[in-house]
């Protein structure tokens, strides 16, 4: 990561550590992991699939910001992004489909998740980075 970026001709966030970093994907996997499984546990409610569609939506917009984007503003490869296009895009949309072909989920209920995936994501990157900077000392 820390290779990465320091090659990007613009500085798009800010300095982390390796180690600071995996610290800190390793706490979002494990908290979306959680928030998956509390959701699944909860399926037969609104509140159980809207939570795992939730963080879906966090997903698919983290696909194409930073992943995606990047690669195609700074033509360069971006780790993430082969994972980004290859399990995320088509999982995404499989879950999506599925959940609006069997009347899980409202239209208006996808477009509200993807208007609080931009905002979920950047708070929760912020937390688990100042996680990952606490636990790098």
């Amino acid at each position: 990561m820390e290779k990465w970026s320091k090659r990007l001709p613009l500085k798009i966030h800010p300095k982390v550590t390796t180690r600071h970093f995996v610290i800190a994907v390793t706490f979002l996997t494990i908290a979306g992991f959680l928030l998956a499984y509390i959701g699944v546990e909860y399926l037969q409610s609104p509140t159980g699939y809207l939570l795992v569609l939730g963080i879906k939506a966090i997903l698919l917009f983290n696909a194409f910001v930073p992943h995606i984007l990047s690669t195609v503003r700074f033509r360069m490869y971006s780790p993430g992004v082969i994972t980004a296009v290859l399990l995320t895009l088509p999982f995404s949309y499989y879950l999506f489909s599925r959940g609006l072909n069997e009347n899980m989920l409202t239209w208006k209920q996808f477009w509200i998740l993807l208007g609080i995936a931009p905002f979920a994501m950047v708070i929760f990157a912020y937390i688990s980075l100042q996680i990952g900077k606490a636990l790098d000392k």
